[in-house]
C-alpha cells in the first residue's frame, strides 16, 4: 500500500496473510492467530480522524536552482524519507508532501524542518472537516434571499424578522448574474445532473483532487458523495426563474466544481492546497465552505497570494469560537483578497454555532436552515434486524463467527425507543495474538447508482491500545475474499451513545451479489478488558439520478453563509467585470447593514447587503471608439502625458 493510500486510514485491516498491514500509527499489533481473515487494527484514540503520517514542506524560494536538488535531498534525509516517496503539491511551487519515518512524529519532524534556513515552512499534513421574484416553487423558504417574516417550512417551521436577509430581491432589479462570471466551489463535489444546477455548471473545468481507495486520483471523479458541495453550489447559483426548486443568489453564473472532500467531509491538507491553487487559477471568486487547521494558514497564504485578483470567500467555522484567538485556515489568512463570513439566523442573531472574530471575521450572512440542492441518495440495501424469540435472542438471518454459544456471540437487542440492533459483548480471554468476531447481514444485493456508502449508527466500547477495533467488510459475486471498506475501521468509546458510523463502498459499483459483514477484533491476554459493540440502522446508499424537480434539503452552518456572499460577489462582477478582488471585497464590506448582534463579533459589525453593494459599484464606462474618418496621431497619448492632462477622444 503506498503512502498516499495509507494516509487517510483511521485503522488498517489486513484481509489475508498475503495482504500485510502497513502500520499507520506507532501502536504495535501483536502476532495474529491463524484465522481465515486476519485483522490488525492500528487506530487513533478517538477513532474519527485520519492518521497523520506526512508533513508538508516548502523550500525557501530564494534557494538557487542549482542547489534545490541538494537541499531537497537533505530535507528528505532529515525526515527519514526516500526521494521516491516525496510528492509535489501541485500548484504551489517548491512545496512537497514528505512521508515521515515510522519512528518519528509528523509534528516533531515539522518543527525540525521549519527551523532550517532552507525551508520556508513545514507543517503536519493534518486534515480538516470536512458555510423581480423568481417562480421557483421553494423560493418562499429562502429567507436568506427574501425575508418577509414568512413561515419557513423547515423542520420545525419557523418565522424570522422581515428585512433580515441578503437584499437580493432588490438587487435582482439591477442584475441577476452573468454566465461570464466564474465562481469556483472548493468542497465535496457536485451532482452534474441536478436540474436546478446543470445550466450553471462548467463541468469541463471541474476537477477532483481526492484519491480513491487505491491511492490514485481520478480528476473526473468530482461527483458529490457527501451532499455538502452540492448544497453550497445551489445557494450560489441554482438556476433562477426556471420553475424548479430553489434559486441561487446569482440566477446565472459559471460554477466550477473543485472536489477536495471525501464522502465523510474530511479534507487532507495537501489535497486542500492543490484544490485551492487550481480554483484560484480558474475563477474570479472561490467559495471555501470548510475549515482547516491553523497550521495551514501559512501554506494557504502562499497559494492565495499567487492569485491576487481572485476573491476567496471563507466560512468562519461552526465551533462557536473566537477566530482571533483560535485561528483557522483559510479564514485567518492575512491577505486583502480573503473575505471571512459568520452566520446569522432569520432574526438577525449570530448563529449559536458560528465562529466570530472582531479582527478576523469580516461580515455575516444568513446561515441557519438554508434550503438548497442536494444529491439523490437511493437505498440499495437495508438488512432487517429482528429477533428470533429465543433466549438469548439472536438476530434472524445474521450469520456469525465464531459460532455462538448460550453465553457468547452476537445478540439481538432493542433500545427503549424501539430501535433494534445487533450487539456483541465479549471478553477476549487468555492467550496471545488476536481474536476476531464477525456477523454477516442476511441476503445479497446488486447496487444501483454511484458513489455508494454504508451508513449506520453504532455504540462502541473499544480500546485502541489493545488493538480493539470494528470495521465493515464486503465481498462480491465471483470474488469471495472479504475486503475492508475504506474509512470504516473505528476504535473508540462512545460512552454508551449511538453515533454515526460509515464506510466507503464506491468499489462495489457495477458488481453483483454483494455481501456485507461487521468485523470486530481484540488482543487476547489476561490484562485485556471486555469490549462492547452495538450496530443499528445499517443501510447502503448510492447516488441515483435526480427526479424531474430535483432534491433539496435544509442545512445550517457558516458553510451555508459563505456561498451567500460568493453569490453576492458574482452579482457585483456581473455588473462590473473589471472590479479587482480588493475593490470587490471593499464593496461588500463597506455597505453592510450594522447589527447590534454583530458588534464586536465581526470586523464590520454587520451583515452583507448585496443591493447596497451593487449601488456602490460603478457601472463600467463603454470603451472609447475612434471613427475611421478621424485618425489619431500615434504621438497624441505621449503628448497628453507630457502636458499632464488627458485627452478624451470622442466620435
Amino acid at each position: 500500500m503506498n503512502r498516499r493510500a495509507r494516509r487517510g486510514l483511521v485503522a488498517v485491516i489486513a484481509i489475508s496473510a498475503s495482504a500485510a498491514a502497513v502500520p499507520a500509527a506507532s501502536v504495535a499489533a501483536p502476532a495474529a492467530e491463524p484465522l481465515a481473515d486476519q485483522v490488525v487494527a492500528l487506530a487513533t484514540p478517538d477513532g474519527l480522524r485520519p492518521v497523520v503520517t506526512d508533513v508538508l514542506v516548502r523550500f525557501d524560494p530564494g534557494t538557487p536552482a542549482r542547489n534545490r536538488a541538494r537541499v531537497r535531498s537533505r530535507v528528505l534525509d532529515a525526515a527519514g524519507a526516500e526521494p521516491r516517496e516525496a510528492q509535489r503539491v501541485v500548484g504551489l511551487p517548491g512545496a512537497w508532501r514528505v512521508p515521515v519515518d515510522d519512528g518519528a512524529t509528523p509534528a516533531g519532524v515539522a518543527r525540525r524542518l521549519d527551523a532550517r534556513s532552507d525551508v520556508k515552512w513545514a507543517v503536519p499534513d493534518t486534515p480538516g472537516t470536512i458555510q423581480v421574484v423568481p417562480n421557483d416553487p421553494l423560493f418562499g423558504n429562502l429567507w436568506g434571499l427574501g425575508n418577509t417574516g414568512q413561515q419557513v417550512q423547515a423542520s420545525p417551521p419557523f418565522t424570522g424578522i422581515a428585512g433580515v436577509d441578503l437584499g437580493t430581491t432588490r438587487a435582482w432589479d439591477t442584475t441577476r448574474g452573468s454566465a461570464n462570471v466564474s465562481v469556483a466551489v472548493l468542497d465535496s463535489g457536485t451532482v452534474p445532473d441536478h436540474p436546478d444546477l446543470v445550466a450553471n455548471l462548467r463541468t469541463a473545468n471541474a476537477r477532483n483532487f481526492v484519491p480513491g481507495a487505491d491511492g490514485t486520483v481520478d480528476p473526473a471523479a468530482f461527483e458529490d458523495p457527501n451532499n455538502h458541495g452540492t448544497h453550497v453550489e445551489g445557494t450560489i447559483g441554482a438556476v433562477g426563474n426556471n420553475g424548479v426548486g430553489v434559486t441561487g443568489v446569482a440566477w446565472t453564473v459559471g460554477m466550477t466544481t473543485v472536489r477536495v472532500g471525501d464522502y465523510r467531509g474530511i479534507i487532507q491538507g495537501d489535497t486542500f492546497l492543490e484544490g485551492l491553487a487550481y480554483a484560484g487559477g480558474q475563477a474570479r471568486v472561490v467559495n471555501i465552505s470548510l475549515g482547516m487547521p491553523s497550521a495551514l494558514i501559512e501554506p494557504a497564504t502562499d497559494v492565495i497570494r499567487a492569485h491576487p485578483n481572485t476573491l476567496f470567500v471563507a466560512a468562519a467555522g461552526n465551533e462557536n469560537m473566537d477566530n482571533d484567538s483560535d485561528p483557522v485556515a483559510p479564514c485567518n489568512v492575512p491577505l486583502p483578497n480573503v473575505l471571512c463570513v459568520a452566520a446569522i439566523d432569520a432574526s438577525g442573531a449570530l448563529a449559536s454555532f458560528s465562529n466570530f472574530g472582531a479582527t478576523s471575521v469580516d461580515v455575516a450572512a444568513p446561515g441557519v436552515a438554508i434550503q438548497s440542492t442536494v444529491p439523490n441518495f437511493g437505498t440499495a440495501f437495508e438488512p432487517a434486524i429482528t429477533s428470533d424469540g429465543q433466549s438469548p435472542p439472536r438476530p434472524v438471518g445474521w450469520t456469525q463467527t465464531p459460532t455462538e454459544t448460550p453465553t457468547t456471540g452476537w445478540k439481538w437487542q432493542q433500545t427503549g425507543g424501539g430501535i433494534s440492533y445487533v450487539d456483541l459483548e465479549e471478553a477476549p480471554g487468555a492467550g496471545s495474538g488476536l481474536k476476531q468476531w464477525t456477523i454477516e447481514a442476511p441476503g445479497t444485493f446488486t447496487p444501483v447508482g454511484r458513489a455508494c456508502r454504508m451508513e449506520a449508527i453504532a455504540a462502541l466500547d473499544l480500546n485502541p491500545a489493545k488493538s480493539q477495533a470494528m470495521g465493515l467488510q464486503y465481498a462480491v459475486s465471483g470474488d469471495p475474499e472479504w475486503q475492508l471498506a475504506p474509512n470504516s475501521a473505528v476504535s473508540r468509546d462512545t460512552d454508551q451513545n449511538f453515533v454515526g458510523w460509515s464506510g466507503d463502498l464506491s468499489a462495489i459499483e457495477g458488481e453483483s451479489g454483494v455481501r456485507l459483514r461487521v468485523v470486530v477484533q481484540s488482543e487476547k491476554g489476561a490484562g485485556v478488558g471486555p469490549l462492547k459493540v452495538s450496530v443499528a440502522r445499517m443501510a447502503v446508499k448510492c447516488i441515483v439520478p435526480q427526479a424531474a424537480g430535483g432534491d433539496y434539503a435544509f442545512l445550517s452552518g457558516t458553510s451555508m453563509a459563505a456561498p451567500q456572499v460568493s453569490g453576492a460577489a458574482a452579482l457585483l462582477l456581473s455588473k462590473n467585470p473589471g472590479l479587482t478582488a480588493v475593490k470587490l471585497k471593499r464593496a461588500l464590506t463597506s455597505t453592510v447593514v450594522p447589527m447590534a448582534s454583530l458588534t464586536g463579533k465581526v470586523v464590520t459589525g454587520g451583515r452583507v447587503d448585496v443591493n447596497a453593494a451593487l449601488e456602490a459599484v460603478p457601472t463600467p464606462k463603454p470603451p472609447a471608439s475612434v471613427p475611421a474618418s478621424a485618425p489619431v496621431s500615434p504621438v497624441a497619448p505621449a503628448l497628453s502625458l507630457r502636458l499632464g492632462r488627458s485627452i478624451a477622444i470622442r466620435p
